[in-house]
């Protein structure tokens, strides 16, 4: 049985978040702050003033394994040099996505994954049983962040299996300082989400539903067949290679409608759960979507054979006009852009009701944790983490490099982009040799990452780590786009728009371990999960009505073959514990 004791932490966290908000007003940190980026922890500040190759600790290779990391080998670029000039440090990142094949299972019986480890909540339970992670009580007890983000290791901690109160064995990915139970950002996660000029030059029309978004896509593709540089544009691309056990560009876009795909279930902002395969639930709802674009002709004829790389280079060239998760806004907006009215913008659907987790308060769905006894790298690894959770580690993780990225505000308000800081990532812009050289995506932190939230709060600025929500880039982002979205939709931004229609479903984000599959119902969700994408990709494209229902029906009779509803009895009463986090979280 899981152990929740959300509610006490919960309170303390508002406290703490009120006085952040309160202190964070006064930006009156010392000069020898804002040269070293403002962290208070002792680890850091014995780090920052050994710069340039820090004498006092030996050099060291920390291997790192991470299950998140697109890239494998030694870090390199300007987040190298940050690391070797404060720690001494170089990190040999092993990938499971890129090394391949069952990476994790030879790795587990040679009883060695890494000295660090990010892994997924369940794997972290496992691993502790398996012996492959170690105690770090002692150890980070040294450590300030430890102090600073108590309430939330040790609500992830307690929440784990056979871990004492007092134990702690791991740190939550991606915690928060802001608030437990609401939403932060003024863009939703995941909406409708279109370049303004072309939807302002088809007479911006109002959207009831999925079938207005469709009519009004092929209008803007009638409009644009090709982009500037004269390849093919379309409403809507899609890509196989990151599904699992659904089709995964589905799952973001039941979110529209107030569901959540978790395995073979759709859970409702309300706490009710469905079948994925059910009759009157999202999933099908947007393959149905999905379709209607189809014989529209504004689905991307090589979406079911490309890669993410492939869309990536269609998104940076806006060859596709349909983009969901908000993040992907940073493949083409600028402030160039929004000055001429062309960045991408959310449009509303009338019909709608976004599922919307809370600030993660508590932490995302992995954690860090130690994999090795060697004592020398442990303490060496602590202090990594403990640097990537102060002020410092966060502020460089989410903005960059501090005189490339972002300078000091010219209002003397926290900090503002420079040029570089905009297109950086975006053009994967060379990096000056002074701040480690390479390509600026190239060096960015490989593990892919953090321990801090970019929403959460840096005590020393009283803003986000992350630019998005800087004043500073809110009022540049004040263009001609926002201008004329702010017009036509009367809302002081997006997320403040779908709050005034009652429109946003926001739920804790719990960072709780779930009941981890059993070895029967890892079989059958291995079994099923093909069956499920197949004929989800099989619907996308299908001729005709009659053929669309026909492959929804075969599928949920080739499920139960498998023991399908095994699998939704599971996940239904494994997701019921993520529920009651949920009531005690809003206690």
């Amino acid at each position: 049985m899981k152990k929740f004791k959300l509610h006490k932490v919960f309170a303390a966290a508002m406290a703490a978040t009120m006085m952040l908000a309160a202190c964070g007003q006064q930006s009156g940190s010392t000069e020898k702050e804002s040269e070293a980026g403002g962290t208070s922890t002792k680890a850091s500040e014995q780090a920052g003033s050994e710069a340039s190759g820090n004498s006092e600790l030996e050099p060291m290779t920390l291997e790192v394994y991470s299950q998140p990391a697109n890239f494998q080998g030694n870090q390199i670029g300007w987040t190298a040099k940050v690391l070797k000039d404060k720690f001494n440090v170089t990190l040999n990142i092993i990938a499971p996505q890129v090394a391949g094949g069952d990476i994790f299972a030879a790795r587990a019986a040679a009883k060695f994954l890494g000295d660090m480890v990010v892994l997924e909540n369940v794997d972290i339970e496992s691993s502790i049983k398996s012996g492959l992670i170690y105690d770090i009580t002692e150890g980070m007890q040294k450590f300030e962040s430890f102090e600073e983000y108590k309430q939330q290791l040790d609500t992830y901690n307690t929440s784990l299996e056979g871990v004492s109160e007092g134990q702690y064995y791991a740190w939550p990915c991606e915690m928060a300082n802001t608030s437990p139970t609401e939403f932060s950002p003024q863009v939703p996660g995941v909406s409708p989400t279109v370049p303004w000029d072309y939807y302002d030059e088809i007479g911006a029309p109002e959207l009831e539903n999925l079938s207005d978004l469709v009519e009004a896509l092929k209008a803007m593709q009638e409009k644009h067949p090709t982009n500037e540089a004269g390849d093919p544009s379309y409403g809507i691309t899609l890509w196989p290679d990151w599904d699992g056990t659904s089709m995964e560009n589905v799952n973001q876009l039941t979110k529209w409608y107030g569901q959540e795909v978790r395995g073979s279930i759709l859970l409702d902002a309300d706490g009710t759960m469905l079948d994925l395969t059910d009759d009157n639930g999202a999933y099908k709802k947007i393959l149905k979507f999905y379709n209607e674009a189809y014989h529209a002709g504004i689905i991307d004829p090589d979406s079911g054979t490309q890669n993410w790389a492939s869309v990536n280079s269609k998104f940076v060239s806006k060859r596709a006009f349909l983009i969901w998760n908000d993040w992907q806004r940073g493949f083409w907006n600028t402030s160039e852009r929004g000055a001429n009215g062309e960045n991408y913008v959310t449009v509303p659907l009338a019909d709608m009701r976004l599922y919307q987790p809370s600030d993660p308060f508590f932490g995302s769905g992995r954690a860090f944790a130690v994999g090795t006894d060697d004592k020398s790298k442990q303490e060496r690894t602590l202090m990594l983490l403990d640097w990537m959770s102060s002020p410092d580690g966060a502020q460089m993780i989410h903005a960059g490099i501090k005189g490339f990225n972002y300078v000091d505000a010219a209002d003397g308000d926290g900090f503002e982009l420079t040029k570089e800081g905009e297109y950086a990532l975006m053009d994967n812009s060379p990096v000056p040799e002074e701040y480690g050289g390479g390509l600026y995506a190239d060096g960015m932190l490989q593990i892919n990452q953090w321990m801090v939230a970019g929403i959460a709060v840096n005590p020393n600025t009283g803003q986000s780590f992350g630019s998005n929500t800087w004043k500073s880039t809110i009022e540049k982002n004040k263009t001609k786009t926002y201008n004329e979205w702010h017009e036509r939709f009367k809302s002081e931004n997006e997320v403040q728009y779908f709050k005034d229609h009652d429109m946003l479903a926001v739920v804790p984000f719990v960072n709780i371990n779930l009941t981890p599959d059993t070895t029967d119902i890892s079989l059958i969700r291995t079994n099923c999960g093909p069956l499920v994408c197949d004929a989800s990709w099989k619907m996308v494209f299908a001729n005709d009505e009659a053929e669309f229902e026909k492959i929804w029906t075969d599928l949920k009779e080739d499920l139960e073959g498998f023991d399908w509803q095994t699998v939704v009895e599971f996940d239904k009463e494994k997701t019921a514990e993520l529920v009651k986090a949920w009531d005690e979280a809003r206690k």
